[in-house]
Formats: structure tokens, sequence, C-alpha cells
């Protein structure tokens, strides 16, 4: 792989040739812009512009020219795969492999002021039919799954001199219009707005942003889940201006890949949606986010209107507030920081107010032991006393060797209503054992052999949680996987819930067991299918539970994804013997990686909802982009309705100063 770098007054550039004995062979598959690239042959940079060993811009890009592009943060703790920065990139396949042209205007990048400039700088290339990662500064196996993320390990970019960061001010206004229905009896309603977002740089590593009547049409529809718990499910956040900068106002218990957070301080979804997921409107929002010196700076106000909507026959009325977030934090040591938060949620129609107050740490000692933590309290009216939250861990982290230990600690009257907090009056016990052989054996890349152990007890002593999972994940040389595992589960309900319309979990001590597997085939392939499979117990009574999901990748520009999700219960309790059912399906077409058609459907049985999207989307310009949308919600049976929909047309317009 060679790469060349250039830079003028306005871009830095990058030549890369991709050789490959056997170009037939290159896997690409995806071509639309923030596409899913793990899965192709790709090539990637990472830059610390700021050069604090830290933080990195990622971009990538395959041999289709699909673009994807991420924040990095404190050496890969957060990533934020959602920020879309400014950038130019073409390819091309040759007899010899691929080729890719890459121009990063200097003004996406933030970077000190100076005459002569040293920049941290790596580059690597993914070679999807070997399953081979390539790296210019070594990234050891020791490192861990996240290592690449490692921004301390980049090697350097010297000679750039006089550089100058250039426009200031981003200007992008938006028009939309269309027709809308909101209610389920309700005509259509034409609808024209305007909107703007704008992005001024403070300083070279200081930005603010600023959202007036802001939109979230383009926006798709949350994945239709079946909660199985007596807790809230968690849903990612998808609204663009709430990404962008989001890494920096994360607190709460560290981020484990493929589980929901356990406590967030911060949640940015409690902003503009209601518990449903139902949209409030956005009058407009300020963020200030950056580095200033060795410290992070963020700074969150958004006003959301009064509204009002009819659920299950009752008015439900959502009054005027100012959301404000304040975060600092500070780099100290080689590759520590520590930090604060303060939240407010301010009702403009009553006196109504929700505060807190947060301070986090995250200590890296060596190459593969950190611990971290924070400490929270929460101010509510009527809610006094016991109103704080705390965690500690430890991790290390190795390629034969894992361990993750902490202690986490819920008041009864722990009340962050800019959060995610799904369980109170708690203390937690986690502790993740396990090791990773590599044996040259069956085609096995890697073994990895685990114990996950979770205990969770109230303030009284009474223990009411018990997880332990034990099993074995197996890695194949070709990216496929296999898992095997045995859960042994103990709850204790001091209330009953219900899981299904008047279908009741009894009060009481349960114990249940059950057994997991799941296999994931190939996905670099054109069809790649993944089963899970539940089995066993579910609190008194049985449960199966299948979840099957696949791609079919037709050509280079179709590609088609399915989900279905079947649950079978059998509980000794009235209408206890019963299946739930989620079908999903999406398709998109990709012209170029930038114009591409998405239709998502949803069919929920237990919700008796069928769920549209479609989304055609054109970035005519860097930075600009044309949407035309339809979404609808529609309820299924012998009364079956329209329960909302819209089609609208947006349009977004880019202004550099």
């Amino acid at each position: 792989t060679e790469i060349r770098v250039l830079y003028d007054d306005q871009y830095l550039y990058f030549g890369v040739v991709c050789f490959d004995s056997q170009p037939e062979k290159i896997v690409a598959n995806e071509m639309r812009r923030d596409g899913e690239l793990q899965n192709d042959d790709y090539f990637e940079i990472f830059i610390d512009a700021s050069h604090d060993h830290r933080n990195a811009f990622y971009f990538a890009v395959n041999p289709l020219g699909a673009r994807r592009d991420a924040l990095i943060r404190d050496e890969g703790s957060n990533i934020n795969w959602n920020w879309d920065g400014i950038w130019i990139a073409k390819v091309k396949r040759t007899e010899r492999g691929w080729t890719a042209e890459i121009a990063i205007p200097f003004y996406t990048l933030r970077f000190k002021k100076g005459k002569n400039q040293t920049w941290g700088i790596n580059f690597g290339r993914h070679i999807a039919r070997k399953r081979e990662e390539i790296y210019w500064s070594p990234i050891l196996r020791d490192y861990g799954w996240s290592g690449k993320y490692k921004v301390s390990y980049c090697g350097h970019l010297q000679g750039l001199e006089n550089l100058n960061q250039g426009k200031r001010i981003q200007i992008t206004p938006y028009l939309i219009g269309g027709s809308i229905q909101e209610e389920e009896e309700a005509s259509l309603t034409r609808s024209v707005d305007l909107g703007l977002d704008l992005k001024y740089r403070l300083t070279s590593n200081l930005t603010a942003d600023i959202t007036i009547n802001t939109d979230f049409a383009q926006v798709e529809a949350d994945q239709e889940q079946f909660n199985m718990t007596r807790f809230s499910l968690f849903f990612p956040e998808k609204r663009g201006f709430f990404l962008e900068g989001a890494d920096i106002f994360r607190v709460g218990e560290r981020y484990r890949p493929y589980e929901p957070p356990s406590t967030l301080f911060f949640f940015s979804r409690t902003i503009g949606l209601s518990e449903d997921g139902r949209e409030i409107p956005v009058i407009g929002g300020v963020r200030i986010t950056g580095k200033t010196g060795s410290y992070d700076l963020g700074i969150l106000n958004v006003l959301t209107d009064s509204t009002s909507y009819e659920e299950d026959d009752e008015q439900v009325n959502i009054e005027k507030t100012n959301y404000s977030v304040i975060r600092v934090k500070r780099d100290f040591l080689e590759k520590s920081t520590v930090g604060i938060m303060v939240l407010s949620k301010d009702s403009l129609d009553s006196s109504y107010y929700n505060r807190g107050a947060a301070f986090d740490f995250n200590l890296a000692l060596g190459k593969s032991l950190k611990m971290g933590g924070y400490a929270g309290k929460t101010f509510t009216p009527d809610l006094k006393g016991k109103d704080w939250a705390a965690n500690l861990d430890f991790i290390w982290e190795s390629d034969f060797f894992m361990a993750d230990v902490s202690y986490a600690d819920v008041g009864e009257n722990f009340n962050s209503e800019l959060g995610f907090v799904p369980r109170t009056d708690i203390r937690k016990i986690k502790a993740n054992l396990g090791i990773g052989p590599r044996p040259n054996i069956l085609n096995i890349r890697q073994m990895f052999f685990f114990n996950n152990f979770i205990y969770i007890e109230n303030h009284s002593g009474q223990l009411e949680s018990r997880n332990i999972l034990t099993g074995m994940f197996n890695l194949f040389q070709n990216g496929s996987n296999l898992l095997l595992a045995y859960m042994q589960n103990y709850e204790y309900l001091t209330d009953g819930f219900e899981i299904k319309e008047n279908v009741f979990i009894p009060s009481e001590a349960h114990k249940f067991n059950q057994f997991i597997g799941w296999f994931e085939s190939d996905k670099s392939k054109s069809i790649a299918l993944r089963t899970e499979v539940n089995l066993g117990q579910f609190y008194n009574g049985r449960l199966f539970r299948v979840n099957t999901s696949g791609i079919l990748k037709l050509n280079k520009n179709l590609n088609m994804e399915f989900i279905y999700d079947r649950n079978q219960f059998d509980l000794p309790v009235d209408g206890g013997k019963f299946t739930t059912n989620i079908v999903a399906a999406r398709v998109i077409y990709s012209f170029t990686p930038d114009l591409y058609a998405k239709a998502y459907l949803q069919w929920n049985d237990d919700e008796n909802l069928l769920i549209n999207n479609f989304l055609f989307r054109w970035i005519y310009k860097p930075g600009a982009n044309i949407y035309f949308i339809y979404n609808e919600t529609r309820k299924l049976g012998s009364e079956g309705y329209i329960q909302d929909r819209a089609l609208m047309l947006k349009v977004s317009f880019l202004f550099n100063y």
C-alpha cells in the first residue's frame, strides 16, 4: 500500500494505491455515504490534528467510493460515528488493485495555531477476503478490539507550515414542505417551514453550533422491540444536531460493546422526544464543543415548545421547557481525564425543575489496565435524600486475557430526567472474565471462554437480580462466528409486572435458566445470515426465542436486509401462552456514493402496527442535501387506521464564509 501526502492553502491531500495480486477478489458491496464498511475492503486515515495523543478525526473509503467518518475521543473510549465532516474522495479499480484520492479541507479539522505543525497520523487497510488489517504505525493484538483507535500509537506527520483553517462560518438553511397527518382521525394538512443551522469556529479548536426551528424529518424510525423486562428499553439517538459532539457529554457507566447502557447521567433523547417517542417541537438550540488547552468543553442549551396529544384516550400536555448542559473535562497524565457535568431542566410554564451535577474520571494505568468512575446527585422538588449515584470500574484488556469488574450504587430518589436511568435503589456488582487463545485448529482464528456475573440488591440488602452467563465464542478465519452459552437467572419481584396486555408475571422469587446460541456467517459475502436462539425457563414459565437476520447484496447498488424476531411464551397465568412476532426489512439502492433511496418496513404483531419509512437522499454538494421523505404508522386489524403519516420534501443549502 503506497500513500502520498500533499497540501496547499485549503486542502490536505492523500493519494493512495492499494496493490492487490488478485484484484478480481476485492470485496466492495457498500456504496452510500456513512454505510457500514467493516465487511468490505477499505482504506482508513486517523488524524490527530491537535497532537494531544488522545483524540483524532477518522476517514475511510472503500473501492466503490463509499465514505465514512467519525470523531475518536479518549483513545477510542468514545467514538462518534454520526459526525459528518466535509471532505472529498474519488476511487478507481485497476488491474493492480484500486486507488483513492482524498481531499480534506483544513476547516474540517481542528488544530492549534502555529507556523510549523506536527500532527499524529496513522493509516490502515482492510482486506476483507483475508480478514487482514494492516497499519502504517503498528497496532498490536494486545491493544484489544479497539486498538486501532488508540491515538497515542499514531506516527507523526511533519512538514506542515503556515496552515490556515480558512472559513470560520458555515450556514446551512433548509426549506421543508409537504403534507402531515399527526392524529389518527385528522386529515392531511399542508405544511411549509424554514430552519437554519449555523456553525461558527470560535477558535481553532472550539466551535459553536446554532439551530433554529430544528427539523428531523429524515431520521429513521426506531427499531421495534418487544420488552421482556420490567425496565425501560434503550433506543439510540439518531438526530444529527444531538449526535455531533455527543461523545463529550457522556457521563455514566462505561460503554461496553453489544450492551445497552445501565445508567447515563445525560441522554439527549430526553430532549425533543416524549417517553413513547413522539416528537416535541424544538424551537432552537446552541451547542459549543471543542478544546482549549488541556480542557474539553461542552455547552448545550435547547428550548422545546409546548404541545399536546392524546394517548389511551387521555390528553397529554407537554410544557415549554429549557434544557441546559455544561461539561468540562481536563486531560492529565498521559492518557487520563477528570471532569464535571451540570444539568438543568426548567419548565417555562410552571415552577417545575430538575437539576443534577456529576464528577467523573478515567485513569490509564498502562497499555492494558484502566479504571474509571463517576459520582452524581440530582435535585428534584419533593424528592429529598437518596438522590445520588456512583460507579467505579477496573478493566484489563489484552489479546489473551480480559477482565472487567465494576461496582455501581444508585439511590432510590436519583432522578436524572435528562438521563437514562432504568433502575434505582440498587447496589450492583459486575465481574466479566475471559481468555482468548488462538488455537491453530478447525479454521478458528480465536476462541473466547467467558464468565459474566451480575449481582444486584436494593439498599435494604434484598437480592433483586443475579445473572451468571458462561460460554464460548469462536471467531473463524473467514469472519463467521459461533456462540454457545448457558445463563442462570434469579429475579426477585416485589411487584409483578405486565409483560403483555393483561398478562402478568407474579411477584415472587424466580429462578430460571436458559441456553443461548448464535451463528453468524461471513458478512463479506453476497448472502450473510445470523440466527440467535434462546431456549429454556422464563420466570415461572418457558420461553423459546428465535431472532434471524440476513443481508442480501445483489450487486454494488442494491442491498437488502431483513430481521425476524419470534418469542414464544408459555407462562402458567391467564393468557400466558402467546407468541410475538416482529418483522423488519430494509432495502437500499445506491445510484452513486452521494445518491441513494432507502425503504424501511416494520411489522409488530404485539402492537398490531405497520411502520413504513421511505427516504431519498441526494448529497448534491458536500454538506448540502435534498431529501424526499414518506413516513407512515398504520394500526392494523378490523378497525385499522392510519395513526400518523407525512410526505415531505426537504432541501438544505451550504454557505461558507
